[in-house]
């Protein structure tokens, strides 16, 4: 019903065309793991995906910071010239941390499997350095399809690495006994994605490192150094504002309650992230665009903005009304509760799906303190949520609905920002400007 409803708004338009585009190949791409889950759980056991989902844990927290955010700068020169070297400086600082972090890993092995606290995961840790490369070099190239309009070429990406990932991840399940095959997998489809988005990207910009300036690095380093001062801090508060909830659950409710909030937030989450984040590149671009021109950045944000609301609120409706009675009736009475999560939850996502692609304007403006402010403020209240349990011994319920509340309200704050940001967008150059 929610890709149904979607793909009925998502047709006419070249902004249109170009959302269904992604979340098309989004949408293979994801499907392809769901189909070969029941392969993989034969080949591998639950203490080996434990390891694989540490090791892709460890590559994801750090994969965010080690470009320095620089990666997000590459949409906002109106030079391809001075986008190229914004890109440059990334990989360049990507090169350096993983570097670092190759030499961590060989020094400091032991130790940091010991704080990770599963010794398994020591002999995968010498392959974190080389996947956190990896995801920088996918990012950038990503970053740079997405500024040229490279729509295709993303989709395409994203299911190719899917797919080698998974075709890789079965072979070597039949020749190894360990959690190297879900590792090296995952290696492999990121390589064969990045290559092939190199590979089709040089072929057609063949000079295109030609015209990189060690000197005109610099002074864009210089210029989007909040990047680094506030993206880097903020992805890092990101990251525990959204597994905060999930540990306090379990922690406090039991792994039974922790698995109905996660069953919830996946099922729900999944379909959300799928459209959401394919709107938020294709909006990326064009608000980029608009806001170096300095015209049409409040008519795209509130055109987008409908259109979220249009594709969102008849599917959010009836997980608000219906999703404890869908939840018994699909998977059985038992996780009856899970709907009932997934509906108290619903408010939350529902705001989510609307602010996170619109959010992109504050990036977009250089608005990166604000992002910073904002991430903190998030997570000082779901502390504070975490907190009031131990004075008024909320149940699951309560906790969860205090932290849809906090949540849903820092989303519209996020959305109210952005809307200002983007008609400062339009006033931007309207005033008299120096030569």
């Amino acid at each position: 019903m929610f890709i149904v409803n979607a793909i009925r708004v998502l047709v006419k338009g070249e902004f249109n065309r170009n959302v269904l585009t992604l979340m098309t190949g989004t949408g293979l791409a994801q499907l392809i793991p769901l189909g070969v889950t029941p392969i993989l759980s034969r080949l591998y056991n639950p203490e080996q995906f434990g390891v694989f989902a540490l090791f892709t844990a460890t590559v994801s927290s750090l994969a965010a910071v080690v470009t320095g955010r620089y990666e997000l700068a590459i949409m906002l020169p109106r030079k391809n010239a001075d986008a190229i070297n914004v890109a440059a400086l990334s990989i360049a600082i990507c090169f350096i941390t993983s570097t670092i972090l190759l030499i961590a890993a060989w020094t400091l092995n032991d130790r940091i499997s010991t704080a990770l606290g599963n010794s398994a995961i020591c002999t995968w840790l010498y392959f974190v350095p080389l996947a956190v490369l990896l995801n920088g070099i996918y990012s950038n190239l990503n970053y740079w399809s997405n500024r040229n309009k490279l729509y295709r070429i993303m989709a395409h990406r994203r299911v190719l690495q899917s797919g080698g990932t998974s075709a890789v991840q079965i072979a070597l399940g039949f020749l190894r006994t360990d959690a190297g095959g879900l590792v090296i997998g995952s290696i492999f489809g990121q390589a064969l994605a990045s290559a092939m988005m190199a590979n089709i990207i040089f072929r057609h910009n063949r000079n295109i490192w030609r015209v990189i300036d060690k000197r005109k690095t610099l002074v864009l380093a210089k210029r989007y150094i909040s990047c680094v001062k506030f993206l880097v801090p903020a992805h890092v508060l990101s990251a525990l504002a959204v597994q905060l909830p999930a540990v306090f659950v379990t922690a406090n409710f039991g792994l039974s309650a922790a698995g109905y909030y996660l069953f919830a937030e996946r099922l729900v989450g999944m379909p959300v992230s799928l459209v959401s984040a394919s709107i938020g590149d294709v909006f990326r671009q064009k608000m980029a665009e608009s806001y170096t021109a300095g015209n049409h950045c409040r008519k795209n944000f509130v055109s987008t903005l409908w259109k979220l609301v249009a594709i969102s609120t008849p599917p959010f409706s009836l997980c608000l009304f219906f999703s404890p009675l869908v939840f018994a009736h699909l998977f059985g009475e038992r996780w009856r509760v899970a709907g009932e999560y997934a509906q108290l939850m619903c408010p939350m996502f529902y705001f989510r799906f609307i602010s996170n692609p619109l959010s992109l304007v504050a990036i977009i403006a250089q608005k990166n303190r604000f992002e910073f402010l904002w991430q903190a403020g998030l997570l000082m209240c779901l502390l504070l949520v975490t907190a009031i349990h131990y004075f008024v011994d909320l149940d699951a319920k309560d906790f969860i609905l205090g932290f849809v509340a906090v949540s849903a309200i820092f989303d519209l704050i996020n959305l109210a920002a952005s809307y200002m940001f983007a008609c400062a967008g339009d006033l931007r150059l309207q005033k008299p400007q120096s030569s």
